[in-house]
């Protein structure tokens, strides 16, 4: 696939996923003789402002090469067509989405590799101008042969009016995507079964309780990545517990078992698990 609606420079398209945002192929950088992921956007960009306003981010993009946690932008444009489009470095690895569905991480990997990425965006987030990630899925992370996970899929700029992604939208997006690794269910989950598996880590059910609201208490990434950190030290330090076979549900960790307390000598709900009684019962 080459023609007008491709950038130049660029052979042997073969395109590997679609996204809301934009087309992704495998392609052959003519210049650099070697392969490159290239982002090619659905919209269009509408005037000089528009241009120079993906020119900036395209700058921005480059930069974010510095982090080894996300994937390099080599370059970006727009095509004859008014496309914009990105080449990325074709990274190998699996995607997290695959691994999740295929093999999926153990519980203390999942977390830490939730920190790395967090640790990843607070950095992104910290330049200027911040860069944003915007909806964080499964397919947007990229774990490399050694484990280590990278990042791909920053967010275009917006046209005029349009909802802007934020840095505690982020925040948001990385604990929903790590509750869906701990448990294999999007966020709210199944209620009880999962909310046994999220207690199984002290104190993570309450981060998510701050952090998986409509109005998060929680709005930078720096503070959540130690708050992830504070977790993976105290699930350290206390009996290890095994990842619950399909179907079974993991007990809750010795270290916050207790007398249950509260109205008729039960425990009171969580956050989290008063949202999704709620959802499941509107």
């Amino acid at each position: 696939m080459a023609g007008i609606d491709t950038p130049a420079g660029y052979t042997r398209l073969e395109r590997v996923r679609t996204g809301t945002d934009a087309d992704v192929y495998q392609a052959w950088d003519e210049r650099a003789g070697r392969w490159a992921m290239l982002r090619l956007f659905h919209r269009f960009v509408s005037g000089r402002a528009e241009e120079a306003a993906f020119a900036t981010h395209v700058a921005a993009w480059v930069g974010l090469r510095r982090n080894t946690s996300i994937v390099p932008v080599r370059s970006g444009g727009i095509t004859a067509t008014g496309r914009p489009w990105l080449a990325l470095d074709r990274v190998e690895g699996r995607l997290l989405a695959e691994m999740l569905r295929d093999d999926p991480p153990s519980p203390a990997d999942a977390v830490d590799l939730v920190i790395r990425l967090a640790d990843a965006l607070a950095w992104a987030h910290a330049l200027r101008p911040p860069m944003v990630h915007g909806p964080i899925r499964t397919e947007h992370v990229i774990v490399d042969p050694s484990g280590v996970p990278l990042l791909t899929d920053f967010a275009t700029p917006r046209p005029a009016g349009a909802p802007t992604p934020t840095p505690s939208g982020d925040v948001t997006e990385l604990a929903a995507l790590l509750f869906r690794a701990l448990t294999g269910n999007s966020w709210p989950g199944r209620g009880e079964p999962d909310d046994l598996v999220v207690a199984s880590w002290p104190g993570l059910t309450g981060l998510f309780d701050e952090v998986l609201t409509p109005v998060p208490a929680i709005e930078s990434m720096a503070i959540f990545a130690t708050r992830l950190r504070q977790v993976r030290h105290a699930a350290d330090a206390a009996v290890p517990i095994p990842a619950a076979p399909p179907g079974e549900t993991t007990p809750a960790s010795p270290t916050e078992t207790h007398k249950p307390t509260g109205y008729g000598g039960r425990r009171p709900l969580s956050m989290l698990s008063f949202m999704a009684l709620l959802r499941r019962h509107r």
